[in-house]
């Protein structure tokens, strides 16, 4: 049992015939691996591209137990040591695993055995789009229920906002909401995430729509705001009090942030230095803490 890696996918392989189809895919020599649960669970959390050659089986009962989320589970490909099937078994569409797969044959001259029914029928895949277009999916259920009613040649439509909806809709939801936030220094994440679920509820805002947390350079270790950028899964950027300044627009000024940050507004000057032209909820303060929303361009491709 070997392993090698490129890139983004990570092989193993069980016999010398499938050693030599990895050496060929990856371009390395393969390298030992002791635990097949370890290595497989290992590269499940890593979010890589599972490549198993060999049989389907050994795939299938490796991943098992890790399989969680379709939303979250990486890819999983099963090539034959043969090279002549390339099979995509898990997460096809939003982990990538169908344009894996048909990657990986057009190297080799293989197969792709694809068996996802929007692409045996050849039907708009909502989210194979979603994925390409960086959207989130709000609610699962009604993804695979909209793929029914395609399936079943009638018409139905999706949303593309950052809103909650106000009807019963499939929701993709562009990574397009910016947050600014200043805070008094020892915030813990908790009081900052609950403030800001507090506001973005208010604007009826999905908070998976947040793309960045903003604030300014004196804030860039405060260890709440770091927390709640992890937590969000989104990058924590600041600016100096130079670039705050030099921003334009009408801003609420004060005297005591502008001593402590050399800005006058950390929020909404850091919603407009990140490129933010809209400002959807301007300085809003709680408990030591204040927070601005902006919104940016998203281009949706077909």
């Amino acid at each position: 049992m070997e392993q090698a890696n490129s890139g983004k996918y990570k092989f193993i392989c069980f016999t010398d015939t499938g050693k030599a189809l990895m050496a060929r895919l990856s371009g390395e020599d393969g390298l030992k691996v002791d635990s097949l649960k370890d290595w497989t669970r290992d590269n499940f959390e890593q979010g890589n591209v599972l490549v198993f050659i060999g049989a389907m089986g050994i795939a299938v009962r490796a991943i098992a137990p890790f399989c969680k989320d379709k939303t979250k589970d990486p890819a999983v490909i099963v090539i034959d040591e043969k090279g002549t099937f390339v099979i995509p078994v898990l997460s096809g569409h939003i982990g990538g695993g169908v344009e894996a797969a048909k990657e990986i044959a057009s190297k080799i001259g293989a197969v792709p055995v694809i068996t996802t029914a929007t692409d045996v029928n050849n039907e708009f895949a909502v989210d194979v789009f979603a994925k390409s277009n960086g959207l989130g999916i709000s609610d699962m259920k009604k993804a695979k229920e909209f793929s029914m009613t395609l399936l079943a040649g009638h018409e139905t439509e999706f949303i593309v906002t950052p809103n909650k909806p106000e009807r019963d809709a499939l929701c993709l939801i562009p990574k397009c909401t910016v947050i600014g936030m200043g805070c008094r220094k020892g915030k813990s994440v908790d009081e900052l995430y609950e403030f800001l679920n507090e506001v973005l509820n208010k604007k009826s805002i999905d908070i998976r729509s947040v793309k960045a947390l903003v604030s300014a350079d004196k804030k860039k270790d405060e260890e709440g705001l770091i927390e709640l950028s992890n937590r969000l899964g989104v990058p924590f950027i600041t600016y100096s009090s130079d670039v705050l300044m030099q921003q334009e627009g009408e801003f609420e000024h004060s005297d005591l942030v502008m001593e402590v940050t050399g800005s006058d507004n950390v929020c909404e000057r850091s919603v407009c230095a990140y490129g933010c032209h809209t400002i959807i909820q301007k300085k809003t303060k709680k408990d030591g803490m204040t927070l601005a929303i902006g919104m940016v361009a998203v281009q949706i491709k077909g």
